[in-house]
């Protein structure tokens, strides 16, 4: 039998896409469907790639972006951690390519598809990369920068972190911030936050340098569509237990919060912030050393922070490691070479 690829639909299609995420990377363990399905877009659909026994190799969930005078596939989701497809961790590429040529995954993927921003280094990444460009996509790859990470094993092995100076002058910085009212610090999930605290870390965006930009910046929960979001994502217990975050409070105002998402060894820390009237006694800074010493108490290995910032983070333990890369795939030779002029733009 040839390998093949169909679309299945509804509820088989979300239980193919979950057993994938299961049997992925458990880095790569959020890439459930909700993760996919939460987006609000008409343009939403998925489809299953499968082997020649039938076995799913790859779980599609894709949106439509236009670029330039096209319509694109994209991998759906939010933008981090990553936009991935989950896969099982044994796939090969020539096995998926061999799936990636037949005509229901070159229908549901198009001429041009994208899928990223990624981390370069994934292995499931390359192994899509590989098994694309064998089954006749062109890769066009655009830099878009360097994630910084805390190892929080060797940092915690070294026992200089957090030094013994950096945690006097948190203290201090508590004492200061408890003149204006009582300091608590809140810890939430996916499971188990309320309206409430969702309320809290969207007014703590509302007033933070964030929130003051013109266009209204990156808010996860200031900004109403994705707000909904990841409500829609929490609806799926799975991925609701993976998040995880905290707020502090000076009295009854929420000066500075978390919000991250949890799997494998990894906690990606999607999102922090403080409310600017604050400043003075960094209560973000405060929340954060928090916030990575619950994880490594827990027993997380790693904290993936992102992108940019490089020097506060630095200052804080991280390292830069990986970077990010965004790909487009383009069947056409000629069009793939157009298209890498304006995408490397």
């Amino acid at each position: 039998m040839n390998a093949l690829s169909h679309p299945t639909e509804g509820d088989a299609t979300g239980s193919a896409i979950d057993a994938l995420a299961h049997a992925d990377d458990p880095r790569r363990a959020f890439l459930r469907e909700r993760w996919f399905s939460a987006v609000d877009d008409p343009s939403f659909r998925t489809h299953i790639v499968e082997g020649s026994e039938g076995r799913p190799l790859l779980g599609l969930g894709l949106v439509s972006r236009s670029f330039g005078p096209l319509s694109i596939a994209q991998a759906a989701g939010a933008y981090w951690p990553f936009r991935g497809l989950p896969m099982p961790g044994d796939t090969s590429a020539k096995t998926l390519a061999e799936a990636l040529r037949q005509r229901g995954a070159r229908e549901a993927l198009g001429h041009a598809w994208r899928l990223g921003p990624v981390i370069a280094d994934d292995p499931a990444v390359g192994i899509l990369r590989q098994a694309a460009v064998d089954a006749g996509w062109h890769c066009v790859e655009r830099p878009v920068g360097s994630l910084f990470c805390l190892d929080l094993v060797a940092l915690r092995a070294s026992g200089t972190w957090p030094s013994t100076k950096g945690k006097q002058k948190d203290r201090w910085r508590v004492r200061q911030l408890e003149k204006t009212g009582p300091v608590n610090i809140t810890t939430y999930s996916g499971l188990d936050w309320s309206a409430e605290d969702r309320d809290a870390i969207a007014q703590i965006e509302a007033a933070s340098w964030v929130g003051q930009l013109e266009q209204g910046g990156d808010t996860k929960f200031h900004d109403p569509d994705l707000r909904r979001y990841w409500e829609r994502v929490s609806e799926d217990p799975a991925l609701a237990a993976m998040i995880r975050g905290h707020i502090l409070w000076v009295g009854e105002t929420p000066a500075a919060f978390t919000f991250g998402l949890e799997t494998g060894d990894t906690r990606y820390c999607i999102a922090n912030n403080f409310d600017r009237q604050f400043n003075k006694f960094s209560p973000g800074r405060v929340l954060l050393y928090h916030d990575f010493e619950d994880a490594a108490d827990r027993g997380f290995a790693r904290i993936d922070w992102g992108l940019g910032d490089g020097g506060y983070k630095s200052q804080m333990g991280a390292h830069e490691d990986a970077t990010v890369v965004d790909l487009l795939f383009v069947r056409n030779p000629l069009l793939a070479r157009i298209a890498a002029l304006l995408w490397r733009r």
